[in-house]
């Protein structure tokens, strides 16, 4: 059975550098290892998959969206990530996948993209924000967009774009990852049962990262909500095996998948996170129905 890595993300040099040309802040991403698309940084990420028990990683440039000005760069940006996010995946086709970027908040130009990713470059899907530009990425001004999604019955990983949890006494950084993420992950399941996407958008495979944030511990509507809905969660807790179990006994396990935050999580814990998923689920096999 396939062990499938939907939570892995992978930054390629070229485009880190046309937004850091661009004034776009890559300095997180630049000092993660193995993270970028060179042939060793390639083959380190495949040695320690061999090592962890991964069949295939489907990658993401996620949390670094692209957000330049004026916006039509963002276009450029997007295409240059993807046809870069293709090669690497060309390097090893039965070992790596992809999810595409974006160039929100421009529909039209992201709908181009959309076409050239799933089409031409053999996407799985495309990795989106909660929120960008102080507005959700399930509002009613992307509905084409979502369209165009379940017109392909692609994957969508939500994952957060570190935009904060307010003011705290503890470190910025820590506050953004820490709670402001978690934040964001809960907030996008709210967002998706407002906006009723499961029966608009039934065949968009929504995957939300950190398994939903605390969307469990909220009021048992909103839990019977997310369980009769097409939500899928990867299993990314930070190792809280409890986290991971509770999302499990709501939804089902096969609506669990293995994600691990690759390459941010420490080679030692990698074929920890793989065995924790799957003896908590009980599967082999991390792909979506």
């Amino acid at each position: 059975m396939t062990v499938t890595d939907w939570h892995a993300h992978l930054w390629p040099r070229a485009y880190v550098d046309f937004l850091d040309g661009h004034g776009q802040d890559c300095r997180h991403q630049r000092g993660v290892l193995p993270g970028d698309d060179s042939p060793a940084m390639l083959r380190r990420r495949l040695q320690q998959m061999d090592d962890s028990g991964i069949d295939c990683q489907v990658l993401d440039a996620a949390a670094l969206y692209p957000r330049l000005a004026p916006p039509s760069k963002n276009a450029e940006a997007a295409r240059l990530a993807n046809e870069a996010m293709a090669e690497a995946v060309r390097t090893a086709p039965d070992r790596f996948a992809f999810l595409g970027v974006l160039p929100l908040p421009l529909v039209t130009a992201s709908l181009r993209e959309l076409d050239h990713l799933m089409n031409r470059l053999g996407a799985r899907g495309i990795v989106l924000p909660p929120a960008l530009h102080g507005a959700s990425t399930l509002g009613s001004h992307y509905d084409p967009l979502y369209a165009a999604l379940d017109h392909s019955r692609a994957a969508v990983l939500y994952h957060p774009a570190g935009t904060g949890a307010g003011p705290s006494l503890c470190d910025p950084d820590t506050v953004t990852w820490s709670v402001g993420a978690i934040a964001e992950q809960t907030t996008v399941v709210l967002d998706w049962l407002a906006a009723d996407m499961s029966d608009r958008f039934p065949r968009i495979r929504p995957i939300i990262s950190g398994a939903g944030g605390a969307c469990f511990l909220l009021g048992p509507d909103t839990v019977e909500g997310v369980a009769t809905s097409t939500l899928c969660f990867d299993s990314h807790t930070h190792g809280n095996t409890e986290a991971l179990r509770l999302a499990g006994r709501h939804v089902g396990r096969d609506r669990i998948l293995l994600g691990t935050d690759y390459p941010f999580i420490p080679d030692a814990h990698l074929a920890a996170a793989v065995h924790r998923f799957r003896a908590v689920t009980s599967l082999g096999d991390g792909s979506p129905a």
